[in-house]
């Protein structure tokens, strides 16, 4: 039996790849902040294959107990691997440094770095001595490979989690071990987070035009084929520890 994790369920990526999944006869428990309609519909639809717990990943603090009561699930139905996508981030705030909100840098920090990493680390204490194969996937960006003027955060923290991935797949093949942990480059995808990025201050971020053309030249994927294509590399048998994937080797 397989089971997955996927943070950020409620829309865009973190969606498309749970529905993916459960297309897969893979169950799955989706972690979000809250719920909609297209995540209830899900619910619905699955037939006990998606469940969905409520998680603002940004208190951090609750993170280790959530991953507890998480794996005491997974344990009950003894997979022989279990999937974890983390898709949550933000990519506010869009700003310089100078003119940022410390708060809002501390959430987006919680989010898209210490988020993950304390669910990674959880889970390969927690399931230690369990016969389990673990596939840790960390969503990552091409921002963590070139600055952005006004994207000191987002920059810094794929940055950071790519590092994080290089660093915990050496670790997971210097051993031996069963587990992968893998990161994947998306590119770019239709969802809600471009329509923030085009709605930045211009001052705040200067390529503004660059991401506007994006969407008027049609060149955002569709987030549901990302994940299909997502799928094709994370089922196969040949993942490589450390690496970083990108939707650009195989669309």
């Amino acid at each position: 039996m397989r089971f997955a994790i996927v943070t950020g369920v409620s829309k865009g990526l973190g969606y498309d790849i749970s529905k993916v999944l459960t297309e897969l006869n893979i169950d799955v428990i989706g972690l979000s902040r809250s719920t909609n309609e297209t995540v209830e519909n899900l619910i619905k639809s699955s037939n006990g294959q998606f469940t969905h717990i409520p998680m603002d990943l940004i208190n951090v603090d609750e993170i280790e107990s959530l991953i507890k009561e998480v794996c005491h699930q997974i344990l009950a139905r003894k997979p022989q691997k279990v999937y974890v996508f983390n898709n949550a981030s933000m990519i506010e705030p869009i700003e310089r440094l100078g003119y940022l909100d410390n708060n809002l840098i501390q959430q987006a920090i919680n989010l898209n770095l210490v988020a993950p990493l304390f669910i990674n680390n959880s889970l390969l204490k927690i399931l230690r001595n369990e016969d389990i194969e673990l596939v840790i996937v960390n969503i990552t960006s091409s921002a963590a490979e070139r600055p952005i003027y006004g994207w000191n955060i987002y920059n810094g923290t794929k940055a950071a989690i790519n590092m994080h991935t290089k660093v915990a797949g050496l670790e997971q093949e210097s051993i031996n071990a069963s587990h992968k942990i893998v990161g994947f480059n998306p590119g770019l995808m239709d969802t809600d987070m471009q329509g923030t990025i085009r709605g930045a201050d211009q001052d705040a971020f200067t390529e503004i035009d660059k991401f506007l053309n994006f969407k008027k030249n049609g060149d955002l994927r569709p987030s549901r084929d990302v994940a299909k294509a997502l799928m094709d590399i994370i089922l196969s048998e040949n993942l490589i520890n450390g690496k970083i994937y990108s939707i650009n080797e195989i669309l």
